[in-house]
């Protein structure tokens, strides 16, 4: 019944829950029986919750080359979940900007909704992607603003995200050629120079 759900959350089987260690530490993967969408349902949605899955709309829409709404969203992450059930090859592209993301919202305590700390990353990821035009639309379309989470915090959660490599970090990247990259491995000090861009002073 919200957006977040409809074109994101309550596709592809993902269970996890949280940790103050980090987001998603601890999860497991069951495939509901069915999935209902109705966009009309989002009528009433208020603009922060809207806000929140607006994050995860573009974040899709740039991953697909186009622009998609909430049924083609949809269908899009249920194709790339079926090419790979269980998150370990092309199904890693949707993680596009969460690596970020998810450490922004561990050093706030889960205080920075989802869908924020979304848009931030995909500003960071699209820098380390070099990709100026899906960074131009993320500015645009969701307008990220830098949040006010201790530095140190939030660089510990990042390296706890499932993505450290000894002295690298593994990311999602959307190079400007449109065709998403994962598991790239980039030096640690350039994800934490980007990160750090995230952060308010």
């Amino acid at each position: 019944t919200t957006l977040v759900g409809q074109v994101d959350a309550a596709i592809g089987g993902k269970t996890a829950v949280n940790l103050p260690e980090g987001k998603n530490l601890v999860g497991a993967f069951h495939w509901p029986e069915r999935v209902v969408i109705d966009p009309a349902l989002l009528e009433t949605l208020p603009e922060r919750e809207q806000r929140q899955g607006r994050a995860e709309l573009v974040k899709t829409s740039l991953l697909a080359g186009r622009d998609l709404d909430v049924r083609g969203a949809a269908a899009f992450k249920t194709a790339v979940c079926l090419r790979d059930p269980h998150d370990r090859g092309p199904r890693t592209m949707l993680n596009l900007g969460h690596t970020f993301a998810h450490a922004l919202e561990a050093a706030s305590e889960y205080r920075l909704a989802h869908g924020d700390a979304v848009a931030l990353g995909l500003v960071a990821a699209l820098r380390l992607s070099g990709n100026e035009a899906a960074l131009d639309t993320v500015r645009r379309e969701l307008e990220p603003k830098p949040v006010a989470v201790d530095r140190e915090t939030a660089w510990a959660a990042l390296q706890r995200d499932k993505k450290r490599a000894g002295n690298s970090v593994r990311l999602v990247l959307l190079p400007r050629n449109g065709h998403p990259q994962w598991d790239v491995e980039l030096p640690a000090e350039d994800v934490r120079r980007e990160l750090e861009r995230l952060i308010a002073l």
